[in-house]
């Protein structure tokens, strides 16, 4: 994995939440399966799972079935990125944004679609050239209307936070504004582990070591499975003894 400074922006996730929009069934067999394998960074047992909601999507042309295979695909973007496979990463990333523009194209209203499609844009953009440009605003706007349809979608919250965190101010980033974004997301489902490993991301990129150590640790309870969760409370362990190095030599 890269350093803090240089994570590419992967949060492939979904959370228990009340059905206020269309959505991936959290029960789906498939979906049950490949969460597991997300949280184990198995590239295989995802890659087999893209490619049976690819059949279905072909074969139905259904928005359930574009819905789960863009699910499926961001998560195979996290288990590619924690493998340093950017190939693999860039490929499913593509191959997601279709699947979520066809969702979106068959269900307008469906505050999941918008939000997988701005998710796996902005997973694009440091995977091709001129990747800001191209596809930040697109992105961004994904996200919104992804929120303006569902303000409960933890989700959407999440990835709106994380691109406003890593987009600079002058093209309308905001560090406050993603922490902010991110804190609504845990009073919105306090159980979920993708806002509390980000806020400790983000904590630790502020050096508030103490703040980040204690994200990290509701994320743990929440899913101790998860590899980007492990990966991540590595960095604060690290990040707490070179703390107390610094602290101790003065």
């Amino acid at each position: 994995m890269k350093a803090i400074l240089l994570v590419v922006i992967i949060h492939g996730f979904i959370l228990g939440r009340p059905a206020h929009s269309a959505q991936v069934s959290n029960d789906h067999t498939e979906v049950v399966a490949a969460r597991k394998a997300r949280d184990r960074a198995s590239v295989e047992a995802l890659q087999k799972a893209v490619a049976s909601a690819r059949e279905e999507a072909a074969r139905t042309g259904g928005f359930e079935a574009n819905l789960r295979l863009a699910l499926f695909e961001v998560w195979l973007c996290e288990a590619a990125e924690a493998h340093n496979n950017n190939k693999l990463f860039k490929q499913a990333a593509q191959e997601g944004v279709r699947a979520a523009e066809k969702a979106v194209e068959l269900n307008p209203q469906s505050s999941d679609a918008h939000q997988l499609l701005g998710d796996l844009l902005s997973q694009l953009i440091p995977h091709v050239f001129g990747g800001g440009m191209r596809y930040g605003k697109r992105s961004t706007d994904e996200m919104d209307k992804a929120i303006e349809l569902d303000p409960k979608n933890v989700n959407a919250y999440v990835s709106r936070a994380i691109s406003y965190y890593y987009t600079p101010e002058s093209f309308g980033g905001s560090k406050p504004k993603a922490l902010a974004m991110l804190k609504q997301a845990v009073e919105i489902d306090a159980l979920a582990d993708s806002p509390h490993i980000w806020l400790a991301l983000f904590y630790l990129d502020a050096r508030q070591t103490d703040a980040a150590a204690r994200e990290i640790d509701l994320a743990r309870k929440a899913n101790p499975e998860r590899t980007f969760t492990s990966y991540v409370y590595r960095q604060v362990e690290a990040a707490a003894k070179k703390s107390g190095v610094q602290k101790s030599s003065h």
